[in-house]
Parts: C-alpha cells; sequence; structure tokens
C-alpha cells in the first residue's frame, strides 16, 4: 500500500471514528452501532468524499428525525418496536450495508463509480425514506392502518400507512436523492431515477412488514408486539408472519430493492 494510500485510510478512520463516537455519546448508536459505523464509514470514505459525505449527511438527518418528539414516539409505540431510538450494529449494517457494498465495488473496480454510486444511492435513499416514513407517522397525530387488513393499527405496527407518513418517505426521497447530488455522489440527471427507487424500496418495505414479517403475540396483554419480551415483562408467543423476518431482515430488504430498482431503472434508459 503506498504511503498516500495508508494517508488515506488513516484519515477515513479518523473521521469515521470520530462521527461514531459522536454519535454514541448522543445516543443515535449503541456501543455495537458505533463499531458497525466505524467500519462502514470508513469503507464510503475510502471510496471517496462524496461516498462518506452522502452517508454523514443521511445519518445525522436521520438521528435528527428521530430526536424530533422522541419521548412522545416512544410513549405511542412502546408496546409495539423490539428496538428502541439507539441503533445496533444489525440496525445499522440493515441500513447502510448495502451502500457500503457498493462503495466497495467502487474502491475495487474504479471503472464501475457512476453504477455503483446510483445503486448506493438508491439503497441509502430508501432506507433514509422509509426512516422518514415511520418517524413522521409515528410523530403525527391519529392512528395509521394496516396495508394488510386496511383497519386502524396501533402506531408503529410495521406495515402500516398514513397520510403524514407517505408525505414524509416522498419528500425525504427527494430530499436525501438531491443531497446525494449535491456532495458529488450523482449527476443531475439520476435523481430523479435515484427518487423513485427510494420511494419503491420504502413501499417494499411496507408490503414485506404488512405481510411477512414476524410477529408476536402477548397473552398477559392481548396485543400483538415485535417484542420477544414485551413491555409488561411476559414472554411473547410467534403469532404470524415469517419467524425469522425481523424488523432489520426487512429493512435490509427495502434497501436492495432500492438498489434494484435502480438497476433496472439503468438498464432501461430511465436516468
Amino acid at each position: 500500500m503506498s504511503p498516500v494510500a495508508v494517508q488515506e485510510l488513516v484519515l477515513a478512520v479518523a473521521v469515521s471514528g470520530t462521527v461514531a463516537l459522536m454519535a454514541w455519546r448522543a445516543g443515535s448508536l449503541s456501543r455495537s452501532g458505533a463499531a458497525a459505523a466505524l467500519i462502514l464509514g470508513t469503507v464510503c470514505l475510502t471510496a471517496g468524499r462524496a461516498w462518506g459525505g452522502f452517508l454523514v449527511l443521511w445519518f445525522i438527518a436521520a438521528s435528527l428525525a428521530s430526536k424530533v418528539g422522541q419521548r412522545a414516539k416512544e410513549a405511542a409505540t412502546g408496546d409495539v418496536v423490539a428496538k428502541g431510538g439507539r441503533r445496533d450494529a444489525l440496525q445499522v449494517l440493515a441500513n447502510g450495508g448495502v451502500y457500503a457494498a457498493t462503495a466497495l465495488v467502487a474502491v475495487v473496480r474504479p471503472e464501475f463509480e457512476a453504477v455503483a454510486a446510483a445503486l448506493g444511492a438508491a439503497a441509502l435513499v430508501a432506507a433514509g425514506a422509509d426512516t422518514l416514513a415511520t418517524e413522521t407517522g409515528t410523530l403525527a397525530k391519529g392512528r395509521p392502518w394496516s396495508l394488510r387488513t386496511g383497519g386502524v393499527v396501533p402506531t408503529g405496527s410495521s406495515g402500516a400507512v398514513s397520510v403524514p407518513g407517505s408525505a414524509g418517505m416522498v419528500l425525504a426521497s427527494v430530499g436525501f436523492a438531491l443531497s446525494a447530488h449535491w456532495v458529488g455522489l450523482l449527476p443531475a440527471s439520476a435523481v430523479a431515477s435515484v427518487t423513485l427507487a427510494g420511494i419503491a424500496g420504502a413501499v417494499v418495505d411496507t408490503i414485506v412488514g404488512a405481510w411477512w414479517q414476524a410477529r408476536r403475540w402477548c397473552p398477559s396483554c392481548e396485543r400483538e408486539t415485535e417484542q420477544h419480551r414485551h413491555r409488561c415483562g411476559t414472554t411473547t408467543i410467534p403469532y404470524r408472519g415469517v419467524s425469522w423476518l425481523g424488523n432489520d431482515a426487512v429493512n435490509l430488504l427495502c434497501t436492495v430493492a432500492g438498489a434494484a430498482v435502480m438497476g433496472a431503472l439503468l438498464r432501461s434508459g430511465g436516468s
């Protein structure tokens, strides 16, 4: 490895480590999440400043969105969601793993960087659109409805939709795609396609969450939840859905779907 490459790697580790440490101290990441963020951030910064810059902007936006009205959102979803606001390693990898993989492709095969950037940006935009949809929908008053049954469901239920959440999803996709262009990762001609791919990935997340994501049942409270041990202290039992398909796996599918839709658009000349 050349001295320049070593210096770039050291800088990437230093910057990623600083951001991960700050996020951990701010309560946005757990220790495992900070470690995963360090690895992903180093890979992306090694691919270039645009790659790292977009990841940092994405993380800041997602973290700020989770902090707005945090107590109210936790109170509204405490009976349902399995994890709190501190992202662990699985959550970090589920949201940013595909993006980091495409960054690695850009490092190993620079001739494919433009395609890798489009695919990676679409994956991260999809994750951001899904995150903002959840945060916006949870913060808004009223209760969402299930895409599967059409009935009203508790706030925080996977596969649920609402008007505020859907608006947040679309606006977030547009904003994140524009941010990817702003940092130099995408040309202007790719913004619209990446936006559409991001929305498509978030929609896939909702569909999979509604029909196949694992659900559990609390016999004490007699209510559906994603928690293995309900907030009341009762061990929950499998209820419906695919037992191994938890929220992290669904989030990973969201990013894969975003990248896949972007790949289809590229093949069809959509950007």
